[in-house]
């Protein structure tokens, strides 16, 4: 049993660690704009959360759908069939070109978005600018999820944390130029930040594609895998039957992978309605609570990561017919789920006078110790709930893994809605409001999130199900 237990954490591990750093890069990387916006000035920094929360559920649905790849590229691997994972990856691809007009045409309206609701008329135009700035960013994102699919599903995940690695710096080198002006730059603010973004995140985008090549040419490996002339003589194809429109296999990318992209939709729905309703509280609240999330996301997002990792290993053990190792990685992705969060607790409930100082450099005494008791709850309201955190995302990982991804969108649609209407019909019953009311339902939600996944995994209607069609010739 232990020595099981060893081994199956080992292999948990080796597919998620290079995930969770990757995508606690990205976490690093949204720390640093909002910690340097905040040191520009609080209103950059709030509406640089307020115009990213608004971007970011807007574009989730298509990454959501074009991210799925990776169960997809897991599956098909599994199953010996290499080149149908590259294929799905283009339709991914294709998918996410399309989504660039929308975002354009929604940029031109984007401050009469902001200022609809309800927000000051420069609060409103700093978010708009921000937003416009980002969108070439957030499509270059987009499409790169497929690829980040390609490579997350072959258990190639160290190259997007190399990637990652380049991008995060590049970020923050050019953060710091553009916010504040520096090497005769004009100070930009929160278009700088924007535009920082931007071409980092493009820059990875040029990166996966550059490597992703390599798949694609079809020499001696094809995502990945070794090819043995004998085994996928037959199905290997050329290069423009790979690149082009392939609608059954689009449909059912669309089929799995939508489904996947509207829970995250939901999830961000409800996520932004709570933060709009917490910016219209004050200054200062929106202050604290931008502060709060950025030390919320170093502790959350990582576990994104780690979720995906169990996912790929649920997705490839599954198509093997080898259902209790599945579990058993799901398991392990839990107690290191758990384990990690705990760091979290320990850190945010014990010691959040030292979490609030990393804030405080450089920082305006006076401005920030008339924020300090206002943030210090806040920092434990993320301790109480981040355990929570890990049993959503693992399981959630899981269930995406098999493909039960209708389950998954119910979940954060009843979770969401029933969340932030409760939220609002007893503020308005009881006249409960302020700060940490609403951080008190975000804590409900979270929990209400962990218990919809956990009972759904324990039913087990996950095992059953899969989502490639059955084998065939590609």
């Amino acid at each position: 049993m232990s020595s099981n237990l060893r081994k199956d954490l080992a292999e948990v591990l080796s597919t998620a660690w290079p995930l969770m750093l990757a995508t606690g890069l990205f976490s690093v990387t949204l720390f640093v704009d909002r910690m340097l916006l905040f040191r520009f000035s609080a209103s950059s920094a709030a509406a640089a959360m307020g115009a990213g929360t608004v971007l970011w559920t807007i574009s989730c649905l298509p990454m959501g759908v074009c991210g799925y790849t990776n169960t997809f590229v897991a599956q098909y691997l599994s199953a010996k069939r290499p080149t149908r994972a590259l294929q799905v990856v283009w339709q991914g691809i294709l998918l996410a070109l399309c989504v660039g007009p929308f975002l354009i045409l929604i940029g031109f309206y984007a401050e009469a978005l902001f200022a609809a609701m309800g927000h000051s008329k420069d609060l409103a135009r700093q978010e708009a600018e921000f937003f416009v700035w980002l969108i070439p960013g957030t499509w270059a994102t987009i499409i790169a999820s497929a690829l980040v699919g390609l490579f997350s599903g072959s258990g190639r995940s160290m190259i997007l944390l190399y990637t990652d690695m380049v991008v995060t710096v590049v970020n923050a080198v050019l953060d710091y130029i553009l916010i504040f002006g520096l090497l005769g730059c004009p100070t930009l603010g929160v278009r700088g930040a924007a535009i920082s973004s931007s071409v980092a995140l493009i820059l990875k985008l040029v990166i996966l594609v550059s490597v992703a090549r390599k798949d694609f040419q079809l020499t001696s490996k094809v995502a990945g895998v070794d090819i043995d002339p004998e085994t996928f003589g037959s199905n290997r194809v050329g290069l423009a039957e790979l690149l082009k429109w392939d609608f059954p296999l689009m449909k059912r990318l669309i089929y799995f992978g939508g489904p996947a992209g509207v829970s995250v939709v939901a999830e961000a729905v409800c996520f932004t309605s709570i933060m709009m309703i917490v910016l219209r509280l004050g200054q200062q609240q929106a202050d604290a609570t931008t502060l709060a999330l950025g030390v919320n996301l170093l502790a959350f997002i990582p576990l994104v990561g780690l979720g995906t990792g169990v996912g790929v290993l649920v997705a490839k053990y599954l198509v093997r017919e080898q259902v209790e190792i599945a579990k058993r990685m799901v398991f392990s992705g839990l107690l290191i789920g758990i384990a990690y969060s705990m760091i979290f607790v320990v850190l945010y409930g014990g010691f959040p006078d030292w979490i609030m100082q990393v804030y405080a450099v450089d920082t305006d005494p006076e401005r920030f110790e008339a924020m300090r008791p206002i943030l210090r709850p806040l920092l434990y309201y993320i301790a109480g709930y981040c355990v929570f955190d890990a049993f959503q995302t693992v399981f959630v990982g899981a269930l995406k893994g098999a493909g039960d991804t209708r389950f998954v969108l119910f979940g954060h649609i009843f979770a969401g809605a029933t969340t932030v209407i409760g939220g609002v019909l007893v503020n308005r019953w009881t006249g409960l409001d302020g700060l940490y009311y609403w951080w008190s339902v975000i804590a409900v939600w979270v929990f209400m999130l962990a218990v919809i996944f956990t009972l759904r995994y324990l039913h087990g209607g996950w095992q059953s199900k899969r989502v490639i069609e059955p084998p065939m010739d590609d």
